[in-house]
């Protein structure tokens, strides 16, 4: 599960980097993929920082529709 997380975070930003609105989608879906690591592992500490990124790429992700 590491590396999948760690792939499609990756992934999100190069695709962020190279401006397709793509990227924030799989920022966004990644979210389940750190979630479950979040609950399987006990790493509650990174509870805030998934619902934060997962608002930041939902707005990010909205506001790229809108403009493309």
């Amino acid at each position: 599960m590491d590396w999948i997380t760690g792939a499609m975070t990756v992934l999100a930003m190069e695709l962020v980097g190279r401006k397709y609105w793509q990227g924030w989608a799989v920022g966004l879906a990644n979210q389940v993929f750190w979630l479950w690591l979040v609950v399987d592992r006990h790493l509650w500490g990174l509870l805030p920082l998934t619902a934060i990124l997962t608002w930041r790429y939902t707005a990010a992700l909205i506001r790229w529709r809108r403009e493309a």
